[in-house]
């Protein structure tokens, strides 16, 4: 009988240990899994916010105040007084994507998808800048495809980046103050690879127009 009880306790204690190793195993899995979804959304909706010059608004959050969604806890006047210092980014964000597309033409790079949201470098850190995908690909397509671009071609291509970035200030209630077309692709001899050297890139560093953004 003592014998039939210790080995109950034997089998019932090798149970319980092994169902211990299983839920810890389990456990550490799912924790596994948990890090590797985080660490997925973070690499596609990167929210950085260094710059916290936009009371910690950031990426598509930052995005949708500026169009008229605001998150709770803003007001109007909020929103209205970001509003120059968010042109700053928004024409950083829109130069950079077009001096991205004409540096992969140049370097003879397929055209790629740009990435949004992106991070755009301030004087006071960085931040997330997030604008619709379909207007970011067409002005970093109008950039890979004024390098090699005709003058026919060329004008066709300057109407493109001029409705796409008139869009994107027409939505957020901005006013622009010439086409960006007058500027990345000029009416003269310089061509758009001329034109690259005096833009900015997305990730680094800063022009002189950062004083709204210092």
């Amino acid at each position: 009988m003592t014998s039939i009880i210790l080995l109950a306790v034997f089998f019932g204690t090798a149970a319980t240990i092994i169902l211990i190793i299983y839920l810890i195993d389990r456990i550490n899995r799912l924790e596994r899994l948990t890090l590797d979804s985080n660490s997925a959304v973070n690499e596609r909706s990167p929210e950085v916010a260094d710059d916290n010059s936009f009371l910690g608004l950031a990426g598509k959050t930052l995005w949708d105040a500026m169009t008229g969604k605001s998150p709770g806890g803003f007001n109007s006047n909020d929103v209205i007084a970001l509003k120059p210092r968010y042109e700053q980014l928004l024409r950083k964000h829109i130069e950079g994507l077009f001096a991205e597309g004409v540096e992969d033409s140049k370097k003879g790079s397929p055209a790629k998808k740009p990435k949004v949201p992106t991070t755009i470098s301030t004087l006071r850190g960085a931040i997330s800048s997030w604008i619709p995908p379909q207007h970011a690909a067409t002005i970093y397509h109008t950039g890979y495809a004024s390098v090699n671009a005709g003058d026919e071609e060329s004008a066709r291509l300057r109407v493109s980046l001029d409705e796409a970035t008139g869009l994107l200030y027409s939505r957020t209630e901005l006013n622009q103050q010439q086409p960006f077309s007058e500027k990345l692709m000029p009416h003269n001899d310089n061509s758009a690879e001329d034109v690259l050297d005096e833009l900015p890139n997305i990730d680094e560093g800063t022009t002189p127009e950062d004083d709204l953004l210092g």
